[in-house]
């Protein structure tokens, strides 16, 4: 989902949850069903990662969001500290638009982050 899609559609979404995501081991070890989604779509192994990883041109960030869009039950929206989804949700929050719960400004810089959330019916 892009920023502008976010902040203008973020009433649809309800049960917003923050994933802390330290590095990829971290984002695997979250949640089981993503370690057979990667099987599927790099047509590997997660355990094999390390050692094959130069055959994967994507970024972290990219199998992390690329792995994520392929779950249907749950809506995500990805930031890292000060990228432009990042300054997005400081801004709503700012504005009293969203409340995470947490103060969405004071992230760690080296993780990246996960907006969980269900779609409204």
């Amino acid at each position: 989902m892009i920023v502008t899609e976010f902040s203008e559609t973020c009433q649809l979404y309800t049960d917003f949850q923050i994933w802390e995501i330290e590095n990829i081991d971290a984002f695997f070890k979250g949640n089981e069903i993503l370690a057979t989604i990667f099987y599927d779509h790099y047509k590997f192994d997660v355990k094999e990662l390390t050692e094959r990883r130069k055959e994967i041109e994507d970024s972290d960030m990219d199998i992390i969001t690329k792995l994520l869009s392929f779950v249907d039950n749950k809506s995500f929206f990805i930031f890292t500290l000060h990228n432009e989804n990042h300054l997005e949700l400081v801004k709503m929050q700012q504005l009293k638009i969203m409340n995470f719960g947490v103060n969405i400004g004071e992230v760690k810089g080296d993780c990246v982050y996960v907006v969980i959330m269900d779609k409204k019916m």
